[in-house]
């Protein structure tokens, strides 16, 4: 397996509470007492657990992720304003003699 793929993975399967249903990183919406649990690939643990190197890792998920939403909002963006680019060019052309 790929580390890519690895990370690809993870980013799936990775559970914390406190996060919206819309992040790729989603609420587990479980507590130990006061402490916020995390689930990866299937198993929970406290984010205090982690220690800061996986706090960290898991800040840079949620960030990665933003990013990949954001680009993905700009791709359709781009998509619909090319879409219609080339309806209004289509217009155009239907009263225009094509040249051999």
């Amino acid at each position: 397996m790929s580390k890519r793929h690895g990370l690809q993975q993870y980013s799936k399967d990775i559970k914390v509470q406190g996060e919206t249903e819309a992040e790729t990183v989603n609420m587990a919406g479980k507590e130990q007492g006061d402490k916020p649990l995390v689930t990866i690939d299937g198993a929970t643990y406290t984010l205090e657990s982690l220690g800061e190197q996986g706090r960290k890792q898991l800040q840079n998920l949620r960030v990665a992720d933003q990013e990949v939403r954001r680009l993905q909002d700009q791709l359709a963006i781009t998509q619909t304003a090319r879409n219609t680019y080339a309806r209004i060019l289509s217009d155009v052309i239907k009263n225009v003699v094509p040249q051999v």
